[in-house]
């Protein structure tokens, strides 16, 4: 009598969603899974200890509210392979923790409530992913729209100094240091955006960090904006062809399957807010003028075109200058 008793004090407590041994399971679970935080299992624990005392299978409310806690981990920046985790030991933990009167059934009884957890896993987890996807594909076109918003200001130079600082901090980027803007041309259209722009930020951001780097699109063409030495500034810039910004995107973007051939134009460095935009002007005017000119290279610098930026400017005084300089 005294071993039923405890096992219907066991079923009952089980039941309970609030039971000490639910929390410690939890807490467990969260140490398995790097401290994730335990409130992201909600009453996933108790939907578990249900399933294996009664067979019960979540509501659709039960589930929505499993999806919930996945997108809050996505917002929180949790890695979806460890909120993943902390839902897998728990299931893990609760199963070895149960009471006896669960494991001391006879053997259908003990299939029956494993096919329920397992179930109960199935569904909560699926949920849980569809949630997490869910925030990530939001957070990320929202970031993607700020960043690009970011990019437009910085290219134009002409916004508001302290605003740009303060929404700048968040993608890691330091206006006071000295950078150099890069803009690639495809042969015909810009293939697709999001590959393109994640290739280059993978090796980017292997070469130089992820910090004071942003790479996005405008205006039909693919804009990097990376940081440079401060010695890049000066006239006189050492190429080095493994390291050069304008040669490292040419070689990422040569192995798309789609834009070939590209053509990459590297502005001058520049310190400051003013010497983004500075750069990105020379950057663009470099394009533009190595097409007029039928410039070979695929990568061109701005610091090369000076001489011909010059003579462009202002064709008529030197098509005079050449008639009186050199007619009968």
């Amino acid at each position: 009598m005294g071993k039923d008793t405890g096992g219907r004090r066991g079923a009952t407590n089980v039941a309970a969603p609030d039971d000490t041994w639910l929390v410690q399971v939890g807490e467990a679970a969260s140490r398995d899974a790097g401290g994730v935080p335990v409130a992201l299992l909600g009453n996933y624990l108790p939907l578990l200890a249900d399933a294996a005392v009664t067979g019960r299978r979540p509501k659709r409310a039960e589930l929505d509210a499993v999806g919930q806690l996945g997108r809050q981990a996505a917002q929180q920046g949790i890695s979806a392979g460890r909120v993943v985790q902390l839902y897998l030991s728990a299931a893990r933990r609760l199963w070895q923790d149960l009471p006896m009167v669960v494991r001391a059934r006879d053997t259908e009884a003990v299939r029956a409530a494993t096919a329920a957890v397992l179930q109960v896993i199935d569904d909560a987890v699926a949920t849980l992913a569809e949630g997490y996807a869910l925030a990530r594909r939001d957070l990320v076109r929202r970031e993607e729209a700020l960043r690009r918003e970011l990019i437009d200001d910085l290219l134009r130079g002409d916004s508001d100094l302290g605003g740009l600082v303060e929404r700048a901090e968040p993608f890691g980027l330091d206006l006071a240091r000295v950078h150099q803007v890069a803009l690639a041309a495809p042969d015909r259209r810009l293939p697709d955006t999001d590959t393109a722009i994640s290739a280059l930020e993978s090796v980017i951001f292997d070469r130089l960090g992820d910090r004071d780097v942003l790479v996005a699109t405008k205006e039909g063409l693919l804009v990097v904006l990376a940081p440079a030495e401060a010695a890049a500034a000066s006239p006189v810039v050492p190429a080095d062809p493994e390291s050069d910004l304008g040669q490292l995107m040419h070689r990422e973007l040569c192995r798309l399957r789609h834009g070939n051939p590209w053509r990459v134009a590297v502005g001058r460095a520049h310190p400051g807010l003013y010497g983004i935009a500075r750069s990105y002007e020379e950057a663009r005017e470099a394009l533009s003028m190595a097409g007029r000119l039928h410039v070979n290279n695929p990568v061109v610098n701005a610091h090369d075109l000076l001489v011909y930026r010059m003579l462009l400017r202002d064709q008529p005084a030197i098509v005079d200058l050449v008639a009186a300089a050199l007619g009968p």
